[in-house]
């Protein structure tokens, strides 16, 4: 699958005749009696996704010109060195999946080569400044029944046009040229025994692997067949690592000895009293290595170590060097850091994870004062009054009536109503102040499609927005629904939207700008959905209208916000004619920018016109179209 990707989110409005669509822009912005500068641009558009993820929990690194690639343990961003400015990358700009394991650079193709932890694969070709340009997804590997065991990759080597990507279960050669998956290596130790791979280098004619079963070698020729196990043998037996080192290797084992190897000798050269785990080039004859969590230089021309001791390296994962010499380390605890400008600092974006972290749906208080609170001991809901009294809610008829005694998650929405969440579905009190007035305070089950209201799914959050429609969080995916449940009007999962994982945790919802919060297994997102709260007045300084003017390349919908509940609303042109009505959502309307026969809005101002439940209308807002 091939993405096009956009840069860095901003616009790419380019107009085949600037001169009269900047002209058009003027004239409009004067009629509109406000300037192009004035307007809403911190409104977010209506349906975009916006990703919160942990850029702090370092763990592989790639350079290519002035971009610092990184990957985190959910996320994925370039620091650009010019601009002073972090870039963040997700399923938004194209990626595949969440959860990248390892990053690679192939300058052949100018491409990096993001491996996932499910064994997917994305190739992200690069422009000419090194942003992203286009992906394509191979996943192959990923949806291979036959390999049983992780998918994860160890560690990439690119070689000419080829990368070799070492797993537990073998060596995947991958076509960078043609984009697939070439051949793959199994079962590789002594009488084709199963080994786990973790490294491979290439010095000379020959390849080396880094195994579990110490370091193997064989010839890198195109007449040895390097699938038969027959023709690799074994340098050591010793849990090592390794790395490229003149006309050599370097060879560092766990148990802290540093080796040489070069014209087919093995030689000691240094012993360090720390487990090694990790050793990588950095430039000239330096190396880095990674002994019990502490980051050492390695000078091969001086045969020394130097630790490198800094409060914000706390766990290094990985490390490289720029043009300038200066060093990048993906650090677990404290995120992307550099001696750029001298002492270590962060270079990782804002990390918003725990925004939302406390649930807010375990106790909710009813319009009568009534306090509803889950109950993990005793299953169902304990529900008290003010004056103390107590009553628990469960199964059966004339208990309750829930569906089962495991509940997850309770709502109140506008209209007083108490929805619950529980591993078998949502139901509805439907006047909950009837639990302590001795009347029938039984749940009733809202009905979708002639069944239970999602009767087979765990809905683990409940959400209400402006418009009193229900967004239900399920181990499955979002559903949106209208006011009563009977209506699917979305349906969002990992594989049709930016979510990182189908697995929902919390919805919350801010009412005043429609963004939606949800918290999945992998990670925060939000959504700007398309219902607020809506305001008592239908004055028109309340009302905003995003984004004002409508430019040309803009395919999104027009946001009508700030409206009394549920307005009728009507969008005329500057003569008073009919273009577009709809009904708001609570306090927003949206306008997809097209008439009512289907057409694409023509360039002009258009006038929008509001509507209560009395039927009065006024005039809210102007819009300006640029087609």
């Amino acid at each position: 699958m091939l993405v096009r990707l956009s840069k860095r989110r901003k616009s790419v409005f380019k107009p085949k005749n600037t001169y009269w669509v900047t002209l058009n822009l003027l004239v409009i912005s004067c009629l509109l009696n406000v300037s192009i500068s004035s307007q809403i641009l911190a409104q977010v558009p209506i349906g975009t996704w916006q990703t919160y993820f942990n850029y702090t929990s370092a763990k592989d690194i790639a350079i290519v010109q002035d971009k610092i690639y990184c990957v985190t343990e959910n996320g994925f961003f370039y620091f650009d060195k010019t601009a002073n400015e972090s870039v963040k990358l997700s399923k938004i700009d194209g990626l595949s999946e969440i959860g990248i394991a390892k990053i690679a650079y192939a300058v052949n193709q100018n491409t990096l080569i993001l491996t996932y932890q499910t064994g997917n694969i994305d190739l992200m070709e690069l422009d000419e400044k090194a942003e992203p340009s286009k992906i394509t997804n191979i996943s192959l590997l990923k949806e291979s029944s036959s390999i049983l065991g992780s998918k994860v990759v160890n560690h990439i080597s690119v070689s000419n046009n080829l990368a070799y990507l070492a797993y537990d279960f073998g060596l995947v050669v991958l076509d960078l040229e043609k984009k697939e998956i070439k051949e793959t290596y199994q079962n590789l130790g002594e009488n084709g025994t199963s080994i786990k791979i973790y490294k491979t280098e290439f010095v000379n004619d020959s390849i080396f692997l880094a195994t579990s079963v110490g370091i193997r070698k064989a010839k890198f020729a195109s007449n040895v067949n390097l699938q038969f196990f027959g023709n690799w043998r074994t340098l050591n037996t010793e849990q090592s690592t390794l790395v490229k080192w003149q006309n050599g290797l370097i060879i560092a084992a766990e148990s802290g000895r540093v080796s040489s190897y070069q014209n087919g000798k093995l030689s000691g050269v240094l012993l360090l009293s720390d487990k090694i785990t990790s050793i990588n080039h950095i430039t000239a004859n330096k190396y880095f290595l990674i002994a019990n969590g502490q980051l050492n230089i390695l000078d091969m021309d001086l045969l020394t170590f130097t630790k490198v001791s800094d409060a914000k390296i706390q766990s290094p994962q990985f490390l490289r060097a720029d043009s300038q010499g200066k060093y990048w380390l993906a650090d677990n605890k404290n995120g992307l850091l550099s001696n750029l400008e001298g002492s270590y600092k962060t270079y990782s974006p804002n990390s918003l994870d725990t925004l939302f972290s406390k649930r807010k749906d375990s106790v909710v208080v009813d319009l009568e004062g009534n306090t509803w609170v889950r109950s993990n001991g005793f299953g169902g809901i304990m529900v008290k009054n003010t004056n103390n009294q107590q009553k628990l809610i469960t199964t059966g008829v004339g208990f309750g009536n829930l569906p089962s005694t495991v509940v997850k998650t309770l709502a109140l929405d506008k209209d007083g109503q108490m929805w619950v969440g529980t591993d078998r579905g949502v139901v509805v009190f439907d006047n909950p102040a009837n639990v302590f007035s001795g009347r029938n305070f039984d749940a009733y089950t809202p009905v979708f499609e002639r069944r239970r209201l999602l009767g087979n799914e765990t809905v683990t959050a409940l959400g209400i927005d402006g418009g009193n429609r229900k967004w239900m969080g399920t181990l499955n995916g979002i559903f949106l629904f209208n006011a009563d449940g009977t209506e699917l009007v979305a349906n969002f999962t990992e594989s049709n939207s930016p979510l990182p994982s189908n697995a929902i945790n919390y919805i919350t919802l801010e009412p005043s700008t429609g963004n939606v919060f949800i918290r999945t297994t992998k990670g925060l997102v939000s959504y700007r959905g398309t219902a607020t709260e809506s305001t008592n007045s239908q004055a028109e300084q309340n009302v905003k209208v995003f984004p004002n003017p409508v430019r040309p390349d803009f395919e999104g919908q027009i946001g009508i916000e700030g409206l009394v509940e549920n307005a009728f609303v009507k969008i005329t042109d500057i003569s008073g004619n009919l273009v577009y009505e709809t009904r708001a959502n609570g306090g927003t309307a949206v306008w997809n920018g097209k008439t009512l026969e289907g057409k694409r809005a023509e360039t002009g101002i258009y006038l929008i016109f509001s509507a209560n439940a009395k039927g009065e209308e006024t005039l809210v807002s102007r819009l300006a179209v640029v087609k």
